[in-house]
């Protein structure tokens, strides 16, 4: 399968056009998403909304392992695609998509058969959400090779349509569930339903066959390589969800669903800013195998995550309690100073997530290490300071402007010093 090469003009415009389209499909995918959880908070009573929310938290815990696929798949596929071997990148997927079945299985088992007790833990009133969302783990877990392989090959309409189906499965079968009664076991099942939809079609339209190969791809560089994104996604799982896991384990549970509206709304900073990392990855790897500077690269993408942030933030504290007080009810009239001050906190967590994501596609772990750094501090923070909401946002923004500090130290002691990388920071 020819790649396209991104350095010539019609490339480049072809990226850009395509780059936008993700961009927009996400934006409709996350809205859908959205639309969906107003409409549970709508329905269902703030403690209902919150067992709801904790297993949308439950996925985003599981992404470490979604998202190494993901990018393992992207980085090495855009490398080998590259250099004109697309069939060690074939032979990669195929590999990747069996070891996602057998861990997605294995971890669908583990949260299946042990619902008891993290009903118990979480407070929630039933174990059955916990059970139903185990089924789906290997089916996000193997879309997520799928995506990868899209990713790399700049096949971001394919990729795009990948994430507005899901939207779609989930948010229409998520309102048909929960209006004819099933409640949260309703809306997760439509979670599950719409990972099995969205697999098959991902795994229809990533596939491809070459028999063009090279040396092959080193699977010690490739273990390698997983280590090195294991640590910026625990990182970003626990920065994302570490704080509604606080909520639920401390709060009442009318508080802590009150608190998951306001993270859920001020979280599509991430994800609206996701986008600009996905398009960014796969360029950025293609120029570093072939030797080309990309830090222009990067400049733009942060002056497009601060500028979407920041829109996030104002529109939150112009519009953002009012409108929830219509959507989800008085009870969550009152936020809009607490949910302009979670979009700010994330702007700061999205560009440290960008800046780290940048140097992974170069093989540099150093600001994923300070990125996860900043992540476990959030952890001290939180569960010694949990008060209410605005201890718990506090605590985060602290986190956060900490991570921002140390990575910007880190770029000036690069450009003064330019300090020698160890071999384990650097990989071919």
């Amino acid at each position: 399968m020819s790649t396209p090469e991104v350095t010539t003009t019609g490339a480049s415009r072809r990226l850009v056009r395509g780059g936008s389209l993700l961009a927009v499909s996400m934006l409709v995918a996350n809205a859908g998403n959205y639309a969906l959880n107003l409409f549970l908070g709508r329905v269902l009573t703030p403690a209902e909304f919150s067992d709801a929310n904790l297993m949308v938290t439950f996925l985003f815990t599981l992404t470490s392992i979604a998202l190494c696929l993901q990018l393992v798949a992207a980085r090495f596929i855009a490398r080998a695609d590259e250099l004109g071997f697309a069939g060690d990148s074939d032979a990669l997927a195929r590999r990747l998509r069996r070891i996602a079945l057998i861990a997605g299985t294995a971890t669908g088992a583990v949260l299946a058969a042990a619902s008891p007790f993290w009903s118990t833990i979480f407070q929630t009133a039933s174990p059955w959400p916990f059970v139903i969302l185990g089924a789906g783990i290997p089916f996000w877990l193997v879309q997520a090779v799928g995506r990868g392989v899209m990713q790399a090959r700049l096949l971001f309409p394919a990729l795009a349509l990948s994430f507005v189906l899901e939207m779609v499965t989930r948010v229409g079968l998520g309102i048909l569930l929960v209006s004819f009664g099933f409640g949260v076991e309703g809306a997760t099942i439509a979670l599950t339903v719409s990972f099995i939809v969205t697999c098959v079609a991902v795994s229809f339209l990533s596939h491809s066959r070459s028999d063009r190969t090279g040396d092959g791809i080193s699977a010690v560089e490739v273990r390698s390589y997983a280590a090195l994104v294991s640590v910026l996604l625990l990182g970003q799982i626990i920065a994302n969800n570490s704080d509604t896991f606080v909520a639920k384990a401390f709060f009442a549970p009318t508080d802590a669903g009150i608190y998951a509206a306001v993270a859920l709304v001020g979280r599509a900073v991430f994800f609206l800013t996701w986008s600009v990392a996905t398009v960014i990855f796969p360029v950025v790897a293609r120029r570093h195998a072939a030797g080309r500077e990309s830090s222009a690269v990067l400049r733009t993408g942060i002056l497009v995550v601060v500028g979407i942030g920041a829109a996030c933030a104002a529109g939150a504290l112009w519009l953002g309690g009012p409108v929830l007080g219509i959507v989800l009810g008085p009870a969550y009239g009152g936020l809009s100073t607490p949910l302009a001050a979670y979009a700010g906190m994330t702007t700061l967590f999205a560009v440290g997530n960008l800046v780290a994501s940048y140097r992974l596609s170069q093989s540099r772990v150093t600001e994923s290490w300070i990125l996860l750094g900043a992540s476990v501090l959030q952890v001290a923070l939180l569960l010694v300071w949990h008060g209410d909401i605005a201890t718990l946002i506090a605590m985060q923004f602290i986190a956060m402007s900490t991570l921002i500090l140390a990575l910007g130290g880190r770029a000036i002691a690069g450009l003064i010093g330019q300090p020698a990388r160890t071999s384990r920071e650097v990989l071919p």
